[in-house]
């Protein structure tokens, strides 16, 4: 009986990912996620329900589109498995069935912001809204909103101490208006100075990215790098650490 939350959270997680494919396709080409119907990329032709169950589609069509036999990108299906996966295991870690659908509709969320910001350099203002609407919401119920104001105002306090920095140094904004809304939103949702390390680590990890990509293709100052992406995955793993001793 044990087993059971766990298998049904990866079921939920699959799900998820599913609908989280549909978004990462969509909204970067101003496609409503609602209508129509999932539909193959290349021949157009609708997908009926029994060919989109997710994780088990691609393998028993082994890649491959029914309907034109067009490869289908194994980014779908590893989406769904990672989706999944965090899913399970994150009722694991928090053991608390409230705690680990706020973490894991928040992380999803991130995912696609992720995706879609290394694909096309872009946040979507529509998925930062929907995690704020989510956190405010979840804040008000379980009375956390003076804690997450308190992250928030930390994060984008440090952010603009960067931020003035590189423009001094560099005399160009370095940082678009969709990491600075996804800031705002990451540091309600992580509500104390682990915002800081978020920061902290996303600039460190795209900083090396950048210092490699220059070495392998020449440096080019203008070259640009997702923040998005770091910002979110980095908040992803560092949200579940505790770190008490730090928190004040």
């Amino acid at each position: 009986m044990y087993i059971l939350p766990y298998f049904f959270l990866f079921i939920f997680g699959l799900i998820f990912g599913s609908f989280l494919n549909v978004i990462i396709y969509r909204i970067p080409k101003n496609i409503s996620i609602i209508k129509p119907r999932s539909f193959c990329p290349k021949c157009k032709k609708q997908i009926p329900l029994y060919r989109n169950i997710p994780l088990l589609s691609y393998i028993i069509q082994k890649g491959k589109c029914h309907n034109c036999l067009e490869k289908i990108s194994s980014n779908y299906f590893i989406v769904e498995l990672i989706i999944g996966i965090l899913w399970m295991l994150s009722f694991y870690y928090f053991n608390s069935l409230n705690e680990t659908i706020y973490f894991n509709i928040i992380s999803t969320l991130l995912i696609g912001i992720a995706i879609i910001d290394k694909k096309e350099f872009i946040i979507p203002l529509e998925l930062t809204i929907s995690s704020l609407i989510i956190i405010i919401t979840h804040s008000l119920i379980y009375g956390n909103i003076l804690s997450n104001l308190s992250g928030m105002i930390i994060g984008l306090g440090y952010l603009s101490i960067i931020f003035i920095i590189t423009f001094l140094v560099t005399k160009k904004q370095t940082l678009g208006y969709g990491d600075l809304q996804l800031i705002f939103v990451l540091g309600l949702w992580i509500s104390d100075i682990r915002i800081l390390l978020v920061i902290f680590t996303s600039s460190l990890i795209a900083l090396i990215i950048w210092i490699i990509i220059s070495i392998k293709y020449g440096f080019d100052r203008n070259r640009p790098l997702p923040f998005g992406t770091f910002l979110s995955i980095t908040s992803i793993v560092i949200y579940p650490i505790k770190m008490d001793f730090l928190i004040f």
